[in-house]
């Protein structure tokens, strides 16, 4: 199973900070003059200055004054024990080494789990797992930290610099350590797609997707399952179900974006628009008035054709993930044949399935071209009218009169042209 590391420029990120902070308090501590040993000091410090780096690091990505401060006290407060309880353990209780590796054990476990807890959605697991590899790195840097004490004190070495040195490497170790909850399965990439179509996707669409979804477990399944099958088999029949599932949700995709575009404010408005733009212009005498009022109304009308050519493609979007659930029952029955034995009905259906989802996929490819032809055509009827008419207006002059009579033929001969291409263009 391979391995993938979540989000690395995060933990670049709480590393960074949580080395810099542990390094400037170990740095005052060494410039204030501490009375505890080296070890303590240094110890202290880092668990410290790296809670404290770590909250305000977690912190910042909210952006909210109330939760930053809410961090804020908590890695202070949170940093203070473990600063506290590891001088405590490794000096004050007289513990010697057994002291300093439970200081460090202790106080990796509350960084770990101070640098994981602001995860939102995240699991359980993945915490757990940062703050126990978090103790596990503050057992050994505990070591390694005595151990380097024991040297910075044969040499002679600053105070303030190895003070520093220390606490900031204690810290970045610790830090370290805590990236493991960030190691998680590489996930397919199917099911990565299927997630996030899944997450803004709505009723009625998302039950079917689910529903297909499942439909593809169930044939990975029992593909496991059938001893029989050779793995050339299996091999297609995994091919033709995985570009079902893939074929399926690009088409809710697909349905998605039109359901949104049809319920933004804007569209919702067009209908609003059109009743004042028509009363306006019935009530109102002035010619140019009636020349304005009737290009915004042309313009309009436009949206409106391109309105209707995307409901009648959303529609199509719907009808076509029916006919993919459809096929990826009818594969799913088909392997359940092949359980049992029936093995050349099995290649008939396979053969079938793989038939008719290459029909329906040229089916989609051609419901997005025509989409798009019948969005792009109104667009360019529309501009087109607009400059006709803005032309027109600076010919005639303000003081020109305007026929109405024209200008209503003007005002319905767009929109039927543009209805006439939209299902000229839906039919190709």
């Amino acid at each position: 199973m391979a391995l993938v590391f979540r989000d690395p420029d995060a933990f670049l990120k709480e590393s960074f900070a949580v080395t810099v902070g542990a390094a400037a308090t170990g740095a005052l501590a060494g410039l204030a003059g501490v009375s505890a040993p080296l070890l303590a000091a240094a110890g202290a410090a880092a668990l410290f200055g790296g809670s404290v780096g770590a909250a305000l690091t977690r912190s910042t990505s909210t952006a909210q004054p109330p939760r930053i401060a809410l961090r804020s006290m908590l890695g202070s407060v949170g940093g203070v024990l473990a600063g506290v309880g590891f001088a405590a353990l490794s000096w004050r209780l007289g513990l010697g080494f057994a002291g300093t590796l439970a200081g460090g054990a202790l106080g990796g476990a509350a960084l770990g789990a101070l640098l994981g807890i602001d995860e939102p959605g995240r699991a359980r697991r993945a915490q757990l797992t940062g703050m126990l590899a978090a103790a596990a790195a503050g057992t050994i840097g505990a070591a390694a930290l005595d151990n380097a004490v024991r040297f910075a004190v044969s040499e002679s070495t600053p105070t303030t610099l190895t003070t520093a040195t220390l606490a900031g490497a204690f810290g970045l170790w610790i830090a370290a350590g805590a990236g493991a909850r960030r190691l998680q399965p590489q996930k397919d990439p199917l099911s990565q797609k299927a997630d996030d179509v899944l997450e803004g996707l709505v009723e009625p669409l998302r039950g079917k997707v689910v529903e297909g979804l499942s439909t593809w477990t169930e044939i990975d399944d029992a593909l496991l399952r059938d001893a029989a099958m050779s793995d050339e088999t299996k091999a297609e029949t995994t091919k033709q179900t995985r570009n079902l599932v893939d074929g399926l949700l690009e088409t809710a995709r697909t349905w998605g974006q039109i359901h949104h575009d049809l319920h933004a404010p804007k569209v919702k408005a067009i209908d609003d628009k059109l009743a004042d733009l028509q009363g306006r212009l019935q009530a109102t005498t002035d010619d140019v008035t009636r020349g304005h009022l009737t290009r915004a109304l042309t313009a309009l009308q436009a949206q409106q054709a391109a309105i209707d050519g995307l409901k009648t493609g959303m529609g199509r979007a719907e009808a076509a993930v029916d006919a993919q659930l459809a096929l990826l029952e009818r594969l799913r029955l088909a392997v359940a044949q092949h359980r049992v034995s029936d093995r050349e009905r099995f290649f008939v259906e396979l053969t079938a399935v793989a038939e008719q989802a290459g029909r329906l996929s040229d089916d989609l490819d051609a419901l997005a071209s025509a989409v798009a032809e019948a969005e792009a055509l109104a667009d360019r009827r529309a501009l087109a009218d607009i400059e006709r008419g803005a032309r027109r207006a600076l010919t005639l002059g303000p003081g020109a009169v305007v026929d109405d009579a024209g200008a209503a033929a003007a005002t319905d001969a767009v929109p039927a042209a543009v209805v006439a291409e939209t299902a000229k263009a839906s039919r190709a």
